[in-house]
């Protein structure tokens, strides 16, 4: 069971990430990019029943973030009927709702910090509709937060994290 949540929050951390991924319309990037290197990455989830944290090292590696926010912009084009980035003090706020499958996700997404050094990022969302024939209906708050820790991943790969006890699992 612990490996399952463990990978649940890895996902978690990942679709923190892509959550907030917008893309201007002229190419540009509307988000910062993390800065390549180790990070480490502490995740809080919380879908009713108190707060399942994870904390990961990962990899991030600068190609590979760019193709990742680009990806990420481009699937809320495509399944987003309300999709609006603006920058408030500092801050990078989305707004966003989005149908998958036969499920309506609708989240709030904050952004915060110089993510060269540190950074911040909160969601909550609803999500609502059916799952296997049967109604759903999920309200979930993840917190995440990022510290750089060095130029060097160490032996971790691009894209790759691993867990305080040193399992390794692929994120991006």
């Amino acid at each position: 069971m612990r490996r399952l949540a463990t990978i649940t929050l890895v996902a978690a951390t990942a679709a923190c990430w892509a959550a907030a991924a917008p893309v201007a319309a002229e190419e540009g990037l509307d988000l910062p990019l993390r800065k390549p290197g180790q990070w480490q990455l502490t995740t809080a989830m919380d879908e009713g029943k108190g707060p399942r944290q994870s904390v990961l090292t990962m990899c991030i590696e600068a190609e590979m973030e760019k193709k990742t926010v680009l990806a990420s912009g481009a699937e809320h084009r495509a399944n987003c009927s309300t999709y609006e980035v603006k920058k408030v003090n500092g801050t990078t706020i989305v707004d966003a709702s989005c149908a998958y499958d036969q499920r309506t996700v609708t989240s709030h997404t904050e952004m915060s910090g110089d993510f060269q050094t540190a950074f911040t990022v909160k969601i909550e969302s609803t999500t609502s509709g059916a799952a296997r024939g049967q109604p759903v209906s999920v309200k979930r708050t993840i917190l995440q937060e990022g510290k750089y820790v060095a130029q060097s991943c160490g032996d971790l790969q691009a894209g790759e994290a691993k867990d305080p006890e040193g399992r390794k699992v692929m994120v991006q």
